[in-house]
């Protein structure tokens, strides 16, 4: 098995094993012609986050990819068990998320409350030399992208609040997809699978397991890389009032709270 699975799984259950040890890389894959089309990043890595879970995270999985070669470097893959539930509550929570698209056993063999995923992900942020915990500061050299502004202005400080751990400095800006989407392209997609339509890129593996969405939404990141989009911050928070400052004048509006 490679580093780059054993690393990011970290899990010797085999159904997890037999779900998750596929290499994202084939599914990534970029022609080197196209890759000559794309202009220069003010960042070397892209993160692709894609949290899913509304009443607390259940899975937490970070694309990283190079944004020079638009290549896969690694992933970070970990389901979230919740902390503030009932064992009854989380079974049906459970079953009605992933036992559809059968993960639910491999979700309950794995998942780790949210404090010790986080101790892990700072650690693979580290190994790759993207965060230093003692300075304590913001992403170095990367930045994360999402799709839409949910996971990293709401639900991410929410679950800080719940596990009782304060809000790492990393998650204070972002890059939401759809905005620079919407931007470059001058015509509105309201989530990853209208972006997907609009693109005419094919859907793999299965809408809102998030280690699937993350690759659907790094597919659609490539593809605007390769088009010639410049993937700037649209959101910072404050560190003082907590309050997000958007920073694109022409961005999606949604009239509910509406994730993708």
């Amino acid at each position: 098995m490679s580093n780059l699975v054993t690393f990011s799984i970290q899990m010797d259950d085999p159904s997890h094993l037999e779900k998750f040890n596929h290499d994202c890389s084939k599914d990534l894959q970029v022609n080197g012609t196209d890759i000559e089309k794309k202009c220069s990043q003010n960042v070397d890595f892209l993160l692709v986050i894609d949290l899913e879970g509304k009443v607390e995270i259940l899975e937490f999985p970070v694309l990283l990819i190079d944004a020079k070669s638009l290549s896969l470097v690694d992933f970070f893959h970990r389901f979230v068990r919740p902390t503030k539930m009932s064992e009854q509550a989380v079974n049906k929570y459970i079953e009605g998320k992933y036992g559809e698209i059968g993960v639910d056993r491999v979700w309950h063999d794995t998942a780790q409350p949210f404090k010790e995923v986080m101790q892990q992900f700072e650690a693979w942020l580290s190994q790759h030399n993207l965060w230093e915990k003692e300075k304590g500061s913001r992403l170095t050299r990367a930045a994360f992208v999402t799709c839409g502004n949910w996971d990293l202005k709401t639900k991410i400080p929410q679950q800080c609040e719940v596990s009782g751990i304060k809000l790492p400095p990393y998650f204070m800006e972002w890059i939401n997809l759809k905005d620079v989407y919407l931007n470059f392209y001058g015509r509105e997609a309201r989530g990853m699978m209208s972006m997907m339509k609009q693109l005419e890129i094919p859907l793999l593996g299965c809408h809102h397991l998030g280690i699937d969405d993350s690759k659907n939404i790094a597919r659609v990141l490539q593809r605007m890389l390769v088009d010639g989009a410049f993937m700037q911050l649209t959101a910072k928070r404050n560190p003082g009032s907590q309050k997000v400052e958007f920073l694109f004048e022409n961005r999606i509006q949604h009239p509910s709270r509406q994730r993708r």
